[in-house]
């Protein structure tokens, strides 16, 4: 029987090692460092004050533009800050406004944005975030993108990203958001998940019913049709960006027609044919073993099924076998069966085909 004391003294440990984390990651890069963090004194700044900050919300200092605003750079003691305009013309918009501040204000965790503060001052609605150096995973994928994000570092958001979105996870947090657009990368590619608008704190694996909104890509069959939302959601969205951290491809990308990416690959993940999936850019220099692991883990993620979809405890674990080498079968009870490290495709189709871990209603 656990000891409430000594779970509570557990707890208290876990926190202040992830509040080290956060409060020494520097890019060894640009030198940005992640500002400190204190619970539960998240500053209320003045829009005077936000508008210096960013010269006027001048247009060299714009960094991006979603569907609840945009974020500008700015400065502020020395400390770099991202500034988001709400669009809070509606009752909508003041309920995504507030959720954010919610979702966020509750959350430290080195794979998660960090929110300062925020401006509630007439019709202004900014809120105010640690700058994240490196811009957001889409761009990094982008055909036009002047680097090409290698293997490896594929590899590394990926598991950056499933261990921030198991974090919200574990602390009853769906992030409804979970794109390429909002997985946010310092120059050593550590992720920061971001934008929260659409984030619901909810009782751990239920499911309720909410409006439909976000991208329509990236949704689960059962959130896009009847408007069902649970933490295995955003597990579905999280294969969709594992999908494309393999194929390099955007959701709508031109090559996969009217499919979409999703229905693109649904049948060479079913067949396992992992190869025909890799960013053509890479054909030559990334690793076939990581490559058909990650391909059948987000097979897992996207099953039609919620039931079928993996925890995100379980994603995390996989990634981590992955980038070690490992082999790890996802059994029907979601627990990994995990081998050393495997060196030919033989040793593969020893294990159970593709095939038989997704349902025929795929």
């Amino acid at each position: 029987m656990s000891n409430p004391q000594v779970e509570q003294e557990k707890q208290h440990m876990s926190n202040h090692e992830t509040h080290q984390k956060v409060a020494q990651s520097v890019c060894s890069v640009c030198h940005n460092r992640r500002p400190q963090f204190e619970r539960n004194k998240k500053r209320e700044f003045s829009y005077v004050e936000l508008h210096a900050a960013t010269q006027g919300f001048s247009p060299k200092n714009f960094l991006s533009e979603g569907g609840f605003g945009s974020v500008y750079k700015g400065e502020l003691c020395g400390q770099k800050i991202a500034v988001k305009q709400h669009m809070c013309a509606n009752r909508k918009g003041e309920k995504e406004f507030k959720s954010e501040v919610d979702a966020l204000s509750k959350a430290i965790h080195e794979n998660v944005v960090m929110l300062l503060g925020s401006c509630s001052e007439g019709n202004h609605r900014l809120l105010v975030y640690e700058y994240v150096c490196n811009g957001s995973l889409d761009q990094h994928l982008s055909q036009h993108s002047r680097k090409l994000l290698n293997w490896q570092d594929r590899v590394k958001v990926a598991d950056g990203a499933a261990k921030g979105l198991l974090y919200l996870h574990e602390n009853n947090i769906i992030h409804r958001d979970m794109t390429t657009n909002n997985i946010l990368l310092t120059h050593d590619y550590d992720v920061l998940l971001g934008d929260f608008g659409l984030a619901r704190t909810v009782i751990e694996d239920s499911s309720y019913s909410t409006e439909c909104v976000g991208n329509l890509t990236y949704m689960a069959p059962e959130y896009a049709e009847f408007g069902k939302v649970s933490i295995k959601t955003d597990v579905y969205s999280f294969g969709v960006v594992l999908l494309q951290l393999i194929t390099g491809m955007r959701t709508t990308d031109k090559r996969v027609a009217d499919k979409g990416l999703v229905g693109w690959a649904r049948p060479l993940l079913k067949e396992g044919k992992c190869q025909a999936l890799i960013d053509g850019r890479m054909i030559n220099s990334h690793d076939c073993h990581q490559l058909y692991w990650m391909s059948r883990l987000a097979g897992n993620c996207l099953q039609r099924d919620p039931e079928k979809r993996l925890h995100m405890s379980t994603v995390v674990k996989a990634l981590n076998q992955i980038g070690k080498g490992c082999s790890c079968i996802v059994r029907k009870d979601h627990n990994l069966l995990i081998s050393s490290p495997s060196s030919t495709s033989k040793d593969h189709t020893d294990y159970s085909s593709p095939s038989q871990e997704w349902s025929e209603s795929q």
